[in-house]
């Protein structure tokens, strides 16, 4: 992506803010639950895990919801999850948030897959996600940003605009493949389950920080803010949350975007500068 590639409204940021809602596969958790090290136990589900991973769809998205306000994002969504808890889902997507498509849950990781094995989980994430909200998804984010080395001919192949995988760029790049152009939308350097661990006010200071840098910067810069739904959902985080948010609404040089739309704008300076 050329650097003279503006943003509308001559706005010298745009903010993206992405929320995690994911679940585990059966006999599945994440390794960085609180109490997860503490279980060396091979072949016996660890309950607890499993129970504090749920948080996000049961209790943390609810409140990010409430949190987001006004502002859009856009949520990245494990197929398991529509599956489980389609009300959820479709909440999300009422209140006018983007929903993505996540891989089928976040033990199934595009890089351990093979080809037919990968082309079935984005069809099988496609179709739920369609299903349950009324609307194809356009944009794919793999778990741990892993994606495998088929993955953009894949998305692209299936319909897909956009790839959260990437982190290579500071500005958004547009790849070309054999079904069409597909947009890279940079993963955030920070997100709540790597940097919350210093912290919650210094969690919110960080990108607070960051977005005070890329205004001062000369532009134009992206500014991402990544929350997992079971982690920033809690009340604490939660809050710090919403702090950035309105660190975000008073700067007010900012265009807060989901990730689709600032792919199709992407795209379309890219066709008028052909």
């Amino acid at each position: 992506m050329r650097a003279e590639i503006d943003w509308p409204g001559g706005r010298k940021v745009v903010a993206l803010v992405t929320v995690a809602l994911e679940l585990w596969s059966p006999g599945h958790w994440p390794a960085y639950a609180p109490m997860a090290a503490a279980w060396p136990l091979s072949g016996i589900d660890d309950t607890h895990s499993t129970s504090w991973a749920d948080y996000g769809v049961t209790t943390g998205i609810w409140r990010l919801l409430d949190v987001l306000g006004d502002l859009p994002a856009t949520v990245g969504v494990n197929g398991l999850v529509a599956e489980r808890h389609p009300e959820t889902v479709r909440a999300v997507h009422k209140a006018g948030h983007e929903v993505a498509a996540h891989s089928w849950a976040q033990d199934v990781v595009p890089a351990l897959l093979d080809v037919d094995a990968e082309r079935t989980n984005i069809r099988r994430c496609t179709d739920i996600l369609r299903q349950v909200t009324g609307v194809r998804p356009t944009g794919w984010m793999s778990p741990r940003a892993t994606g495998s080395k088929h993955t953009v001919e894949l998305l692209a192949e299936a319909g897909y605009r956009w790839t959260g995988d990437h982190g290579d760029h500071d500005l958004p790049q547009v790849l070309s493949t054999a079904h069409g152009p597909l947009v890279s939308l940079m993963h955030s350097d920070y997100s709540d389950v790597r940097d919350a661990a210093a912290g919650p006010y210094a969690y919110r200071d960080l990108h607070r920080a960051l977005l005070d840098q890329l205004l001062a910067a000369p532009g134009p810069g992206v500014f991402h803010l990544t929350v997992h739904a079971h982690v920033g959902g809690r009340p604490l985080l939660a809050g710090m949350v919403g702090q950035i948010l309105d660190h975000i609404r008073e700067s007010g040089d900012v265009w807060v975007a989901t990730h689709t739309q600032l792919a199709e704008h992407v795209l379309t300076h890219q066709e008028g500068t052909l």
